[in-house]
Parts: structure tokens; C-alpha cells; sequence
């Protein structure tokens, strides 16, 4: 993984709905297999977890290269972009199995997506770092 050179503080935020028909503990691996955070079940019926830094965004990093997806979440973050923050989802399902799959919309994840926010001073160099013009 290459080193992400900004000097200012990033923070993610990630958060999944947890269905009636899916177990807390599930959905807190789920977001733990792909950011690296410590996710809680909270007001009940939602997973929540922060995280500090560009290496929580590890798996995203070396996984989105090993995919065609790169340009895809590139568009996403600059589409999604306010001020100093952007935000994506991520198929819950995959997530769950440790794989990270990028969706569009939150209808193409059937149990509902993971959505992760980023929030850094610096966002136009994490964006470079995390998904590189080709």
C-alpha cells in the first residue's frame, strides 16, 4: 500500500442498516471486514463505526485495484463530494464475505448497503491516493 502523504486528520464514518432478518453480529463483521473500525450496534437498527486515519481504508485501497472499479468509486467520491467530505456504498453482502464491491445505488445491494463517509481537510489528495487517475 503506498503511503498517503497529507498531514491533516481523516475520518470515516461507516454505517449499515441491520434488516429484521439479519443478526447485529453479522452486519458489525460485515463493516469490520472492509473499513478497519470497531462497529456497534446502535439505536437498534443500525450498525455504526468510526475510524481514524487512511490506513482503516486498507482493504478498500488494495482490493479496488485488483478490480476494474477504480474509476467507478473515483466518480462516486467526486459526485458525492461537500465541502471537505464525500461518501459511497458498499454490497453488504460482499462485505460480509470480506470483499469489496462498489455500488451506484442502494438498490443494488438486496440487504442494503454499507455506506462509508470520508471526511479529511485534504479530500482531493486522499481521493488521488485511494483511486488514482489511470
Amino acid at each position: 500500500m503506498q503511503k498517503l502523504h497529507i498531514t491533516s486528520l481523516v475520518e470515516l464514518k461507516v454505517e449499515a442498516r441491520v434488516n429484521p432478518s439479519e443478526s447485529p453480529e453479522r452486519v458489525k463483521n460485515a463493516v469490520a471486514n472492509v473499513v478497519q473500525c470497531t462497529p456497534e450496534y446502535r439505536y437498534g437498527y443500525k450498525v455504526v463505526g468510526k475510524s481514524f486515519g487512511g490506513e482503516s481504508l486498507r482493504t478498500i485501497y488494495e482490493q479496488i485495484r485488483s478490480r476494474t472499479a477504480m474509476g467507478v468509486l473515483r466518480r462516486i467520491l467526486l459526485n458525492n463530494r461537500a465541502d471537505n467530505s464525500t461518501w459511497f456504498l458498499l454490497n453488504k453482502q460482499a462485505a460480509a464475505r470480506g470483499i469489496v464491491v462498489v455500488v451506484d445505488d442502494e438498490r443494488e445491494s438486496p440487504l442494503g448497503p454499507v455506506r462509508v463517509t470520508i471526511s479529511c481537510e485534504e479530500l482531493d489528495a486522499l481521493i488521488d491516493w485511494l483511486v488514482p487517475v489511470r
